[in-house]
């Protein structure tokens, strides 16, 4: 048979959003929408829980495929026919799609949510099972079936369809306010940045670099992980913040086993202000408790006592085989293995504290001017906007 000229894009989460179904069916359409330009897509409409994408005859549908796949909210789609609300045509239509498979065994599963087509779902399941039966000789399995012919039924039409692919699944981007994410060149920020991406939030990238004490590899690895995690988003804003000052500042005045968690409350300062900035809510980190010295639960308390703003940690509770897979995932990991030198391996003591007490860690920043060190850094910041489409613009 022809290639289908429609998908449809099925929800899970947005379902059950009651009273906020149609917005988040809106946003998602619209990132859809987007996300589908160029690629032979002639319109993108809501249809009940569903996503309907008409197809041109010309539709790139590999990397249709792709750009669906990396689409938060969506959590599968397929490629469908349609039949007009007759039963005979969708009786056709099925057995024309019958025709064109090979197997043994199959099943049908058959949905109608309009209430006006003449027959139920469980009369279509019996029905439709029975004519391909006779048209194919195939018997039924509704365990372990060889291929599943499934059917919905909308006030649009009927669709007809075989396969299912996975999406990104979650909630559309969009529909959950924006962050913050203090985004390393490693494995783990990156993977945290895309979690939020997938509760619906829009990620602002703020990653620390002390370019020129260091070669510039850091900060290119940072374009390059905004640049993938921007395929999800559509749209980031990265901004690469100089630290070189900060961290010689506090070597000056921080006793060595002290210096990392002061480091990284100047992140925390630091990303806060750009969230501020950006209208973000909450910050975000890649920290994973107990991954390291600088991650056990009294080090990352005192890291967040530095900031006002809410601090989500999505990989807390993960390992880090469960985080690596999921960079493999998502298409970071071959980046973020890359090597650099980031501004916190820089000037790391051999022995950092592994329980750095709040009281420790803000008298030691009254010897440094933590207002004006972290306003130059902010302002000193470099800002790389990412766009659907691959479009890159240094702001």
């Amino acid at each position: 048979m022809e290639q289908p000229p429609y998908v449809l894009v099925r929800v899970h989460e947005v379902a059950l959003k009651r009273g906020n179904r149609r917005r988040f069916m809106r946003v998602l359409t619209d990132n859809l929408r987007r996300v589908t330009a160029g690629l032979g897509v002639r319109s993108v409409e809501a249809d009940h829980l569903v996503a309907r994408l008409t197809l041109a005859d010309d539709a790139d549908w590999p990397a249709l495929r792709d750009a669906l796949a990396k689409t938060p909210g969506a959590v599968k789609f397929t490629s469908v026919y349609r039949a007009d609300l007759d039963y005979d045509e969708v009786a056709a239509l099925v057995a024309r799609v019958a025709k064109a498979r090979r197997f043994s065994t199959f099943r049908i599963s058959a949905h109608r949510s309009d209430k006006r087509f003449p027959f139920t779902s469980r009369e279509m399941n019996v029905s439709l099972g029975a004519l391909v039966e006779h048209e194919t000789g195939a018997r039924v399995d509704l365990t372990r079936p060889d291929l599943n012919i499934r059917v919905d039924v909308f006030a649009s039409g009927a669709f007809v369809w075989t396969d299912e692919e996975p999406g990104a699944g979650g909630l559309p981007v969009g529909t959950g306010g924006r962050v913050a994410v203090l985004m390393s060149g490693g494995i783990d920020s990156p993977v945290a940045a895309w979690r939020m991406i997938r509760r619906g939030c829009r990620a602002t990238l703020v990653h620390f670099h002390s370019f020129p004490l260091v070669e510039g590899r850091s900060r290119e690895k940072a374009r390059e992980l905004a640049a993938a995690l921007n395929a999800y988003q559509l749209d980031t804003r990265l901004y690469l913040t100089p630290f070189a000052d900060v961290q010689r500042a506090i070597i000056l005045s921080t006793p060595g086993p002290l210096r990392v968690v002061a480091y990284r409350r100047f992140m925390m300062r630091i990303a806060e202000a750009v969230a501020r900035r950006e209208g973000a809510q909450a910050l975000v980190t890649g920290e994973s408790l107990g991954q390291v010295g600088s991650q056990t639960l009294a080090n990352i308390a005192t890291v967040g006592d530095a900031a006002a703003l809410p601090v989500l940690r999505p990989l807390a509770g993960m390992d880090k085989v469960e985080i690596i897979d999921q960079a493999q995932a998502i298409g970071t990991y071959e980046t973020s293995i890359l090597p650099d030198e980031d501004c916190c391996s820089l000037f790391v003591p051999r022995s950092p504290s592994t329980a750095v007490n709040v009281e420790e860690a803000r008298a030691v920043e009254r010897n440094l001017d933590v207002e004006a060190l972290v306003a130059q850094a902010v302002e000193a910041s470099e800002l790389v906007e990412y766009h659907v489409g691959g479009r890159t613009v240094d702001a």
